[in-house]
């Protein structure tokens, strides 16, 4: 599976890490589904600086796969619109991220 979402990114992860200002939601929201252990969290939460915590959170998306970019990529369109719309990603109707959440949730399930 060689997504759309995990080329973007793939593509953009230079930008993302210097960028990201909500990194412990997203963070938190990978935690609550699953793809980041308590352990690499626990080094997210460590870091001091906003671009040392992304470098760990990248860490655990490139050891998830496309999977846990694929949710990673949801995660950031609902926390960091703008930075992720200026990045060019797939941005669609209103209140699409909570369908999109319901959906990857939904679809990780049926990959366990």
């Amino acid at each position: 599976m060689n997504s759309f979402e995990a080329q973007f990114v793939d593509k953009n992860e230079a930008a993302l890490i210097q960028r990201v200002t909500s990194v412990m939601p997203i963070a938190d929201e990978l935690k609550n589904k699953g793809m980041i252990h308590a352990e690499k969290y626990a080094e997210i939460k460590a870091e001091v600086t906003n671009q040392g915590k992304m470098r760990k959170l990248f860490e655990a998306v490139e050891s998830g796969g496309n999977r846990v970019k694929y949710d990673f990529y949801y995660a950031l369109k609902h926390h960091e619109k703008f930075l992720f719309e200026e990045l060019g990603g797939r941005v669609t109707a209103e209140n699409t991220c909570e369908v999109d959440s319901k959906q990857n949730q939904q679809e990780s399930m049926e990959l366990l």
